[in-house]
């Protein structure tokens, strides 16, 4: 999600002015609006899967609403800022983070929020959560006051971070998750955020109450008390054209993950606004470099010149940039100029592609499709539906494909099902896509622990080394290294990061999203 960046160990080495504030039941700045009527709905394509930010796989805008880290990264992700906690400090050469957290915090229940609580939350993560791993790092966390703890780690890891200013390092009542045991607790779970569940109608809506002893040390958001609008109604709408025709109809004032196919309407609609921001991570074709003929470089290669990302570009509308590398500019140590080497590298190029496949011992047949020993090449590329940028650049790439003399074709599944034919190892191709701030992703990509159908014992390390390197620029270096022996080697594609939109009805006023799709709804009031 960045590029451009500064030194990490600098960035978090300065510390944001605290904003301390008094009284565990005021409201701070907020303004309430009239009780009657000063409600919020958002509409989002899936239901979530669980309140408790510790038990679930995926996370989405209700639970941003419900939970706050103890820092946050800035609108633009350059700086690490006070959240939760009122400052933060590092000492012992990175290899401790003292926080100080606010004498009068509050869990949305109203229960007090200390440092033993925030303590039991986290280690309760690490116990419990699908990414416990990502708080490996942290060794021990020690209490040495009701308003102070310190997270100390054998070494500095620079991967931390991004970790610590997710919605998954939210706060959650440990004691209250013991009390109603973990189904209870993950279907009305209680952070430490702006709101509080109310009910949740599954296959329906969610409605969530604000929390009145909310506080935040943000600097992004002016108002760091409870939010302004009293009570916000997240609606699971998967049908696209139902989602839109509710925000043009006023029934829903905002829309998260805007169908690009809607795009140009809502320009036009001057009722609507839209917000822009950037995939921070890329889209890609998994290759299973197990199976014939993509076990043999060469091919795989091929396949990724013959692809024409720009005129994939142009048939989305725009709506994407194009990608060579494995890191799009919404990510730290994403390369300006390792990207332009990377196009170079394996750019379109159509003919290229034809001498590679000739290399591997192909000839084209009378149809012009490349044979080897009788054999036609020819590839299942499994498209998930839940991606609809994937499945209208699929038949794109097979027309293009189809130019190199090589035959697509083009199976649509779940992605589930896709999941578990990739953890077997049962598939050719396969159309993937991860988010995440930090290029550390990677490493449960591309790791040899992480189950992908190929692995480099040298990769691994280098992966290794990097998530723990601070300094930027000498982290940057890695990654590009990272990547080129990765595509050297072609296990995956990489195509394009998505442009994605959120729509909003212009009587919502004081919203705020980050360059990575963070929604802040504190200083927002509906006219």
């Amino acid at each position: 999600m960045f590029k451009n960046r500064k030194l990490l160990s600098i960035i978090i080495l300065v510390l944001t002015a605290a904003f301390l504030v008094t009284g565990c039941g005021g409201g701070g700045n907020s303004q309430s609006g009239k009780e009657d009527g000063n409600t919020l709905v958002i509409a989002i394509p899936e239901e979530i899967e669980g309140t408790d930010i510790s038990q679930i796989n995926w996370e989405n805008i209700v639970h941003t609403l419900m939970y706050e880290p103890l820092v946050s990264f800035d609108l633009q992700l350059k700086e690490v800022l006070p959240a939760a906690a009122s400052s933060y400090e590092i000492l012992d050469g990175g290899k401790q983070i003292k926080f100080t957290i606010p004498e009068d915090a509050c869990f949305a229940n109203g229960d007090p929020l200390t440092a033993e609580d925030i303590k039991l939350a986290l280690e309760r993560h690490k116990e419990i959560s699908p990414y416990a791993e990502d708080l490996e790092p942290v060794k021990e966390i020690v209490v040495e006051d009701p308003q102070t703890l310190i997270f100390k780690m054998d070494s500095p890891a620079a991967f931390l971070w991004p970790v610590l200013t997710s919605v998954y390092s939210g706060i959650a009542d440990a004691k209250k998750a013991e009390e109603l045991g973990k189904e209870a607790f993950n279907r009305q779970a209680v952070g430490n955020g702006p709101y509080l569940v109310e009910e949740w109608v599954q296959g329906s809506h969610i409605t969530l109450v604000k929390n009145p002893k909310y506080k935040t040390n943000n600097p992004v958001v002016e108002n760091k008390g409870a939010a302004k609008i009293d009570k916000i109604i997240v609606r699971f709408i998967p049908e696209n054209f139902t989602r839109i025709s509710e925000l043009k109809s006023g029934n829903t004032d905002i829309v998260v993950n805007v169908p690009i196919e809607t795009l140009e309407e809502l320009k036009k609609n001057q009722d609507i606004e839209l917000y822009e921001y950037m995939q921070t991570g890329v889209d890609y074709l998994s290759i299973n470099t197990e199976v014939e003929p993509l076990n043999d470089v060469r091919v795989r290669k091929a396949i990724a010149m013959a692809i024409d990302k720009d005129e994939l570009n142009q048939v989305l509308k725009g709506t994407v940039v194009p990608r060579y590398g494995l890191l799009s500019q919404a990510q730290l140590c994403y390369d300006e100029k390792a990207e332009e080497e990377f196009k170079k590298q394996y750019g379109y190029n159509v003919e290229k592609a034809k001498q590679l496949l000739e290399e591997a011992g192909y000839k084209a047949n009378s149809e012009g499709i490349m044979e080897k020993d009788g054999k036609p090449l020819s590839i299942t590329l499994m498209v998930a539906l839940d991606s609809p940028f994937m499945k209208q650049a699929a038949p794109i790439m097979q027309a293009q494909l189809q130019k190199a003399g090589i035959n697509l074709e083009l199976r649509e599944y779940e992605i589930k099902y896709i999941k578990q034919m990739m953890y077997d190892h049962t598939y050719e191709m396969a159309t993937r896509y991860y988010w995440w701030s930090d290029p550390d992703i990677l490493y449960y990509i591309f790791h040899s622990e992480a189950g992908y159908p190929w692995s480099n014992p040298e990769v691994d390390k280098l992966i290794e080394e990097a998530r723990y390197i601070m300094d930027m620029d000498e982290r940057t270096a890695k990654y590009n290294e990272i990547q080129s022996k990765i595509l050297d080697e072609m296990p995956g594609i990489p195509l394009f990061s998505e442009y994605q939109y959120l729509a909003a009805r212009k009587n919502v006023k004081g919203l705020q999203v980050g360059v990575d799709g963070k929604v802040y709804i504190n200083d927002v009031t509906k006219e």
